[in-house]
């Protein structure tokens, strides 16, 4: 960021802001983070219900209504007050939840715009596409500690991962589904590089980031207005980070190969 050039971290001025960003920082702002997944599955719910009733329905300003604001300004308090937590010391139990969680979001979505059966089914491809992500971003990395999954570790989660992508990617084309069928298709490379290729930090930074990138911007082609929403949240994100913690968060940039410690399973 450019700010990165005006405020050095151990520039007097850069303190002086740092301290005012404590209250933030025990409020725990970052979790704001978490907003990009609930809003994201929530559009997809009526974006499908959209194109259901108009195969042509694309970057349309009037899709943002009351009934949607509310909606969106709901699941954002619920899901910072209630953070989603492991309620089953069980993993099934957990991603059971979450696809359930997942589910009700999608279903919400949709039913602000129309109901229809063929859009429920459409829910659970979606649904199954964001437990995999969720799934992806359970594999824990630490970039300043350059630690990150073995092949081992991480090969069972790329492997389901690619094999959720292909049913999305099949769902889309076989029922005419432009947005499924992209997001699948543009995300597949990143889960199939960190797969095939010799095991590398940066492909696991690659697949939390634009797992969440890829849909957030192509669900927004239906919602201009969501695009505007999520730049903004991302901006915000990366001050807040950047003056609490030194560090520039959420960032599309990975470490440089050069310093990757080889990690094969």
């Amino acid at each position: 960021m450019l700010i990165e050039k005006y405020f050095p971290i151990d520039s007097s001025r850069y303190k002086l802001i740092s301290r005012k960003f404590d209250i933030l920082k025990k409020i725990r702002f970052g979790a704001l983070s978490r907003l990009f997944g609930v809003w994201t599955i929530f559009l997809s719910g009526s974006s499908v219900a959209y194109r259901l009733n108009d195969r042509w329905h694309y970057w349309e300003w009037s899709t943002i209504d009351i009934a949607t604001v509310i909606s969106l300004a709901l699941i954002s308090v619920l899901e910072l007050k209630f953070k989603l937590k492991n309620i089953n010391s069980r993993p099934l139990g957990n991603y059971l939840f979450i696809f359930i969680k997942g589910f009700s979001l999608f279903f919400l979505g949709m039913l602000l715009v129309d109901f229809s059966i063929n859009g429920l089914i459409y829910g659970f491809i979606y649904t199954f596409f964001y437990v995999m992500l969720h799934l992806v971003w359970s594999l824990h990395i630490d970039a300043e500690k350059d630690n990150f999954p073995s092949k081992a570790e991480s090969i069972t989660t790329l492997t389901f991962s690619l094999a959720i992508l292909a049913i999305s990617l099949f769902v889309g084309f076989r029922y005419d589904d432009p947005i499924l069928s992209t997001i699948s298709g543009v995300y597949s490379p990143f889960v199939l590089v960190a797969l095939v290729f010799p095991n590398a930090i940066r492909h696991y930074q690659r697949l939390r980031v634009y797992g969440v990138f890829i849909p957030v911007f192509f669900i927004g082609v239906h919602f201009p207005w969501f695009i505007i929403l999520s730049l903004s949240l991302f901006w915000i994100l990366r001050y807040y980070h950047f003056f609490a913690h030194g560090m520039v968060q959420p960032t599309f940039k990975v470490i440089d190969p050069s310093i990757q410690k080889e990690k094969n399973g």
